[in-house]
């Protein structure tokens, strides 16, 4: 939610004559000055106004121009006040500016009659400053909006146009104004991926197939893109692939005459042989043992996939030794030249945990003596987090045996089993809890 807008303070100082003649005569507009200006531009704050030079003066048209210097959002304080002479008059604007105000890009996310470009000219007919992008705060985007749905109009295009930003969207990193045409179904038809050729354009649109039919979004087609297509290249060690925000135009053909066709650039870049990944921060396990888990051989395509997945084998390696709380930081150091990456892992390994206490619930008293007894890793040793699989694999079953066969024999559903531990931080020690419910 916005925060509310300040308060308009308007000081209207009539000088030469009074201001019963002044709001009943006829003056023209001459001059518009500004008084506090720091950041923006005259022009810029005229064009926010709405007044213009030669125009009749109104004093209602003065107090709706000082409201819109308010409601942009870029003003903490307007007041004016006038100076005639004869038949003409200049208004001076008192105004004291936001020290920042935080602006983000506007995304035209349907729109695909236009282009970006049409769609930014269209809105500076009625907001002149407007360069794509908007103040967080203030009207201005409510302005953006208006502007457009007047233009959709004029094309003879009957649709409402809605905003959100950009943290309402699944996947975003950074705020952005979004913009998107609705009461228009925009069904996507086509999909086109040019330059693509390592990956051919049939293999990416078979993977984007669940595009087809869906609502057109550039946002989402974006993102879609990035999070499923991108990993294609990845996996064959064209690691700098990117793509394009996509293009959209209208489709009209025998099998999709209301549709949109969907183009997709892509930016294939080279590929990668996998040199070497140069550990640091390693003590529990050194780099013979690190290495095997990333599933790399020297000379081969870097599997970008496998480096993705490699933190998890890392954390698992490093859990047998009870280190719970690893974290691996990697960035990639490319040799263009050689085609060729190292990869930097840096680890952080943390912590080393130890055997807590094991605690059975929902177990009749014979079946936690027996999880007890049977559970090897005792208090004080290193902590394994692999145990606790093997351990109920080799044992749970058995101790359990007769508590299912006596639910059977009642009827009843086999009981449900669950795994889990408590961390404690302070002692460094890891209390398992093993879990029989009905």
């Amino acid at each position: 939610m916005h925060p509310p807008l300040p308060r308009l303070t308007i000081l209207l100082l009539i000088l030469l004559i009074p201001a019963l003649p002044v709001a009943a005569q006829n003056f023209k507009i001459t001059r518009i000055e500004f008084e506090g200006l720091k950041r923006l531009s005259v022009d810029e704050v005229i064009a926010t106004t709405g007044l213009k030079i030669g125009e009749q003066f109104q004093l209602a048209a003065l107090d709706a121009a000082a409201q819109r210097l308010v409601d942009s959002g870029q003003f903490k304080n307007v007041a004016y006040r006038t100076r005639p002479n004869k038949d003409q008059i200049t208004i001076i604007f008192q105004v004291e500016e936001v020290a920042k105000v935080a602006s983000s890009r506007v995304i035209f996310d349907n729109f695909i009659w236009f282009n970006d470009t049409e769609l930014i000219a269209a809105v500076q007919r009625e907001l002149p400053s407007f360069d794509g992008t908007a103040p967080d705060t203030g009207d201005t985007i409510n302005r953006v909006i208006k502007a457009l749905q007047r233009f959709l109009h004029e094309k003879q295009i009957e649709a409402t146009v809605t905003h959100i930003t950009s943290q309402d969207v699944a996947g975003s990193q950074t705020q952005e104004h979004v913009l998107t045409v609705n009461g228009i179904p925009l069904p996507i038809c086509t999909l086109n991926f040019p330059g693509a050729t390592n990956i051919t354009e049939a293999k990416l649109r078979e993977s984007a197939k669940q595009l087809r039919n869906d609502e057109y979004s550039r946002k989402f087609v974006h993102l879609f893109a990035e999070k499923n297509l991108i990993p294609l290249y990845r996996e064959v060690g064209q690691l700098k692939a990117t793509f394009s925000p996509p293009l959209a135009k209208p489709e009209a053909t025998a099998t999709c005459k209301n549709g949109v066709e969907v183009t997709i650039p892509v930016d294939e870049g080279s590929i990668y042989k996998w040199n070497k990944a140069v550990w640091t921060g390693n003590t529990a396990l050194t780099a013979q043992e690190l290495d095997p888990l990333l599933g790399m051989r020297p000379g081969e395509p870097t599997n970008g996939v496998k480096l993705d997945q490699s933190p998890k084998a890392i954390q698992k390696a490093y859990g047998r030794k009870g280190y719970l709380l690893v974290k691996v930081n990697s960035a990639p150091e490319f040799d263009e030249q050689a085609q060729s990456v190292v990869y930097k892992m840096d680890v952080v390994e943390g912590p080393q945990f130890r055997m807590g206490r094991v605690i059975p619930r929902g177990f009749n008293e014979t079946e936690i003596k027996q999880i007890q007894e049977k559970f090897e890793l005792k208090a004080g040793q290193v902590y394994d987090t692999d145990y606790l699989e093997d351990f109920s694999k080799k044992h749970i079953g058995g101790i359990v045996r007769e508590t299912i066969l006596q639910r059977q024999a009642q009827g009843k559903t086999a009981p449900t089993l669950k795994w889990d531990y408590k961390i404690d931080r302070a002692m460094l020690t890891v209390d398992v809890i093993i879990e029989m419910t009905n």
